[in-house]
């Protein structure tokens, strides 16, 4: 009784809940699954998302294994992505700075002083408001300059909620068909080491509403990238694991669309990774403009929930290859 009352706590009230609703298809009790979740923790370091993404319900301890749990990946990154360089990225004002060949777009903050703020927004008919910190798209709004009243208090809110505002995004006519709501980006994986750099894997993050961003998280879909073909492949999936060959809202299907200047995108990305291969790992969220590819940030020890999700299957073989050989570089 005491576990399971436990169980029915804060997010473990809401996991239980996601495990009864499980069980109605796959036939093991919430309970069972509810002891596999927490043995799956202690021997592979997952965690309760993990066991469901992964569907570890429907699988055997040797594929368990292999994946890269949110455990694994904490590990990880001490190796490949030091906690020292972080401000280099998640800092999207650093970010603006340190990849300005590759933002190709402009932004002002707060601590430029408010005439550079009413000059920024008086030559533009939208703009972007973001967070200074953080990543993953929350926070990260439209708005149309016209509804900005008083310019007094938008410069005051901006100081107070720690935000920058920057040019607006216009998506590439043929990757804007996906879902023309949102800017639907790329999700591209590189490994930099000792001035090389190349693609591990990369993933589309497409949009299912008017919000401007596309996160999987908040209603999007994934979709698999063949690198090397410069195409998306197999199934859009959703954060609820549930597979389709079209996208949610415009219904275009997936396998096999082309990804616009694709040659372009390998490019920048592996440029990019050179800038500071101190961080080996990054996870490069890449828009299609119409002025070409460009980076809308860059993530020091990004997830790897959307691609083994994608891919089936577990990546923690390659990536302790990765480990072994950033250790034997030091």
């Amino acid at each position: 009784m005491g576990l399971l009352s436990f169980a029915l706590r804060g997010s473990y009230k809401r996991y239980w809940n996601n495990l009864k609703d499980l069980s109605k298809t796959v036939n093991k009790k919430p309970i069972t699954m509810f002891l596999d979740t927490c043995l799956c923790t202690i021997v592979t370091g997952s965690g309760m998302q993990d066991y469901l993404n992964y569907k570890f319900y429907n699988k055997s301890w040797k594929e368990r294994k292999e994946y890269a749990t949110i455990g694994y990946q904490a590990k990880f990154y001490k190796t490949t992505a030091g906690i020292e360089y972080a401000p280099f990225f998640s800092n999207k004002i650093n970010f603006h700075k340190n990849f300005k060949d590759y933002v190709k777009r402009e932004c002002v903050s707060y601590e430029d002083g408010f005439d550079k703020v009413k000059e920024f927004i008086e030559k533009r008919d939208a703009i972007v408001v973001k967070p200074i910190s953080g990543l993953g798209g929350g926070g990260v709004r439209k708005v149309e300059t016209k509804t900005i009243k008083d310019i007094n208090k938008f410069y005051e809110d901006l100081k107070e909620n720690n935000e920058f505002i920057e040019d607006l995004v216009i998506q590439d006519k043929e990757w804007d068909k996906l879902n023309p709501g949102s800017i639907n980006t790329l999700r591209v994986y590189t490994y930099a080491l000792n001035g090389k750099s190349r693609i591990l894997y990369a993933c589309s993050r497409i949009g299912s509403s008017d919000a401007i961003v596309d996160n999987f998280h908040s209603g999007g879909v994934g979709v698999l990238v063949d690198v090397e073909k410069g195409c998306l492949v197999g199934k859009a999936i959703n954060k609820a694991n549930e597979v389709s060959d079209v996208t949610p809202r415009t219904k275009v299907k997936v396998d096999g669309y082309k990804i616009p200047m694709w040659d372009e995108v390998k490019k920048m990305v592996c440029e990019a990774a050179l800038v500071n291969d101190k961080v080996n790992i990054v996870g490069w969220d890449v828009a299609l403009s119409n002025k070409g590819p460009l980076l809308i940030e860059g993530n020091r020890g990004p997830g790897w929930d959307l691609p083994q999700v994608l891919l089936g299957r577990g990546v923690k073989k390659e990536l302790d290859q990765i480990k072994k050989e950033v250790k034997g570089s030091k």
